[in-house]
């Protein structure tokens, strides 16, 4: 499919954007609400650890009324985007319970509702709920981003462009902005990508220091894909300076200090994200370094460590079936893993991975149907090149085998840690085999 661009144009406008991974589990609602109140000795107070603290003043006088617990649940969100602390998305969502508990028809905290969904890979639940609400809400900016999102997610990608040019020409701002990046990107527009982060960068709220240290951070991340290292760790570097200690910028700073071969410089980043909070695609990125580093006992412990936590966790098994992949173990349950997913959301991510799954259990005819499948918006991505470029080796077609495999690396040859070693032998004995020193 050839995307339709959507048009944007810059224009400054207050935003604040929400991010949420609710790790399930709850508690009471008492307990959260004097718990919040409560700030640690000697710890410097963030401007989410002031929201808390305010909004659970509120919610002790007014525990009556939904929209305290409203402020309490956004409050909480707030602090997982500051820290990458997913587990206080539990508390965030007793507060959203206890809202509609109160009032069942309250729109904000059904809209956080929506936010769950999405953050639990619902995807088409998210969509349901979200296009139930927009009968009553036709000019709701934010059902208009959810409804972007679930589509994109579901691999609806021409009614996703559709709902971000509607967003985009309802309110251009730094919210209809960086779906419209992520649009671009998926079509292979890297340039436009760009140029829309830095647009949602500008919009943005300039008195907000977390969300123009987020939005740098995207915008390293989209360098960094597209391997100009030295332009994304600029990025990260002042995402860092607006926010010290951002998790998200620090997660693309290791990331390019292991590209430019730092791999002990990263290793301390990771190692320190994981002590906060042990996220899953961190997690395998450090056992990844250790690896490299030739520490392969810790390599394997975190490996584990980062299953078990996915296993008790539950819901989406997406990355690790792809880290099954990569590592050539527990293929049965990778490919299920990998089927399933692709049947529930058709996106390319889960094309890519089930293609992967089908290559390593020497299905090859499979995987590259799915493949294909995967790369049908033509999306710059050294990893679907490169698993491209493997399949098609597998099935004695060298030359389109080089043609991607190349693609891969001169897309971002540090595109993985371990896969891109593999790559590049790969194609060195592909090209000595063509000119017959092999």
């Amino acid at each position: 499919m050839k995307m339709t661009r959507i048009e944007v144009s810059p224009l400054l406008i207050l935003i604040l954007m929400l991010f949420l991974i609710i790790a399930g589990g709850c508690r009471t609602q008492t307990a959260l609400t004097e718990e919040a109140s409560e700030t640690p000795e000697k710890t410097v107070a963030s401007p989410a650890d002031e929201l808390i603290k305010a909004a659970a003043e509120l919610v002790k006088s007014n525990p009556e009324k939904a929209a305290s617990h409203v402020q309490l649940a956004s409050a909480f969100l707030k602090k997982v985007r500051e820290t990458g602390d997913y587990s206080l998305n539990r508390q965030a969502e007793v507060s959203i319970e206890e809202a509609l508990r109160l009032e069942p028809k309250n729109f904000a905290a059904q809209f956080l509702k929506i936010q769950i969904y999405l953050s639990e890979h619902e995807f088409a639940r998210a969509l349901t709920l979200a296009e139930s609400l927009e009968k009553d809400n036709p000019d709701s900016e934010a059902l208009m981003s959810a409804i972007t999102d679930a589509k994109t997610e579901l691999g609806r990608y021409e009614e996703a462009v559709e709902a971000a040019q509607k967003l985009v020409d309802f309110r251009p701002n730094s919210n209809s902005y960086i779906r419209v990046a992520h649009l671009r990107s998926l079509h292979g527009d890297i340039e436009g990508a760009i140029e829309a982060r830095k647009l949602a960068l500008g919009s943005a709220d300039p008195d907000d220091r977390e969300i123009l240290a987020w939005h740098r951070s995207q915008l390293g991340k989209e360098y960094f894909n597209a391997g100009r290292f030295s332009e994304a760790e600029r990025e990260f570097d002042l995402a860092l300076k607006i926010f010290p200690d951002y998790h998200w910028a620090l997660a693309g700073k290791g990331k390019v200090r292991a590209a430019q071969n730092d791999l002990e410089t990263a290793a301390r980043i990771y190692e320190e994200l994981n002590e906060r909070t042990a996220e899953i695609e961190r997690g395998i990125f450090l056992g990844d370094l250790y690896q490299r580093l030739g520490k392969k006992t810790k390599a394997q412990k975190i490996y584990q460590q980062m299953v078990d936590r996915q296993r008790e966790k539950g819901g989406d098994m997406h990355r690790i079936a792809l880290f099954w992949a990569d590592h050539d173990i527990n293929l049965d349950e990778a490919l299920r893993i990998a089927e399933k997913d692709r049947e529930e959301n058709r996106d390319l991510l889960s094309s890519d991975t089930l293609a992967w799954c089908l290559y390593k259990k020497k299905d090859f005819r499979s995987a590259r149907k799915y493949m294909t499948e995967a790369m049908r918006l033509n999306t710059k991505s050294a990893l679907f090149y490169y698993h491209a470029g493997m399949i098609e080796n597998s099935l004695g077609n060298r030359r389109e085998a080089i043609r991607y495999l190349k693609l891969a690396l001169s897309t971002n040859p540090s595109f993985d840690l371990l896969q891109a070693e593999v790559a590049r032998k790969t194609l060195t004995g592909l090209e000595e085999s063509r000119s017959g020193k092999g």
